[in-house]
């Protein structure tokens, strides 16, 4: 009984591990919902279904699991057709009797309550009534209206195994809360602050564009779903950039409302950021108390001076690194600053890091 159970451990934060590097690919572009993958394997340990939770409005990650898996499962593709929340929902409660009741379910986020889900249904009433053989969460939800999905279904008899009360899975749940890092941001502090930095192996940054297409597209998304990008006055006055987000890969291609750091009273707008329509300009003299009345997803791209003048307001780093060597080192970081390593990614062939600054109390 102890080998096995030692052995159920080791597979459980092997699953999880799997969630969570699928739900890292979808960060930020999930906000302001949190990033959220879910995986299910048969009566046989076979993998269903791995999926992670595409935008906020769209279908939650275990929806879109057990839509997968029910497919795979009964042989009716119909159902991959659905792509509307509710309607999944329906067609699985309607079609999938005791489908589901030999399968195993790993999250990287406690389901959310059947009392209140935002403009989904609720994902925990739809796995009491699909009833899996066990559930597997790797942190839990504290949302106001998501929280308590664990409890729930403990209540109607689906065994749950929460990470947070298993020993041997205390390291999954810190990376899983990690990943939820952003989401918790604007859920306590309405404000969620990211530092953009791209260089080179050798630390340069001059040069023009550094980063792969693949890295560029994904940070347009990013750009995409950003409420604010806030930049300095003087790489504005340089390189004259339009800021938009024409190379996302997202449906909408929103372009971000641009916030500019700047001592300059009289900044020009000359720049072609300025002639993009529906778009929002504010100019800050200061960065305190300024930043801290703008609320939402922020978004920060710049050079070490600007990093520096953020420093204290920074919730999150993320460094892409391009695998090259600039003969010509200059612009070089120099700066003296400490962050953990929570998640590393590549992208096209650049690496993505991302940093929580030391000292950086978990959300």
């Amino acid at each position: 009984m102890a080998v096995s159970h030692v052995q159920n451990i080791g597979t459980d934060e092997f699953y999880l591990n799997l969630c969570l590097q699928s739900a890292w690919q979808n960060q930020l572009i999930t906000l302001p919902n949190p990033a959220v993958s879910a995986l299910i394997l048969d009566q046989y340990g076979t993998i269903l279904s791995l999926e992670s939770h595409q935008e906020c409005g769209k279908p939650h990650a275990e929806v879109l699991a057990l839509q997968k898996a029910y497919a795979k499962l009964s042989g009716d593709c119909e159902i991959l057709r659905l792509s509307d929340s509710a309607q999944i929902h329906q067609y699985l409660l309607k079609c999938s009797q005791n489908l589901f009741n030999k399968t195993t379910i790993y999250v990287s986020l406690e389901p959310c309550g059947s009392h209140k889900c935002g403009r989904t249904p609720s994902c925990t009433s739809l796995l009491k009534a699909l009833k899996p053989k066990r559930i597997i969460i790797a942190t839990q939800d504290r949302s106001q209206n998501a929280k308590g999905g664990a409890e729930e279904l403990e209540q109607c008899g689906i065994p749950v195994t929460k990470a947070w009360e298993t020993k041997n899975l205390t390291s999954i749940h810190q990376c899983a809360n990690s990943l939820l890092y952003p989401f918790n941001a604007l859920q306590t502090k309405g404000r969620f602050l990211l530092y953009k930095y791209a260089c080179r192996l050798d630390g340069s940054i001059n040069g023009g564009q550094i980063s792969s297409k693949a890295a560029q597209s994904k940070m347009h998304d990013y750009r995409a779903k950003a409420d604010f990008l806030l930049l300095s006055g003087k790489t504005i006055r340089e390189d004259k950039p339009t800021l938009d987000a024409r190379f996302a890969s997202l449906e909408s291609k929103r372009p971000p409302n641009i916030l500019i750091l700047t001592r300059d009273n009289n900044f020009s707008t000359d720049a072609p950021l300025f002639d993009i329509p529906n778009r929002e300009v504010k100019i800050l003299n200061q960065i305190n108390p300024t930043l801290q009345n703008i609320n939402g997803f922020i978004m920060c791209e710049g050079g070490a001076e600007l990093l520096s003048a953020l420093q204290p307001h920074i919730d999150m780093l993320l460094v892409i690194l391009q695998p090259s060597f600039n003969a010509d080192f200059t612009l070089t970081m120099h700066l003296r600053l400490s962050f953990h390593l929570v998640h590393s990614m590549q992208i096209g062939e650049d690496l993505f890091l991302w940093l929580l600054p030391k000292n950086q109390p978990m959300l």
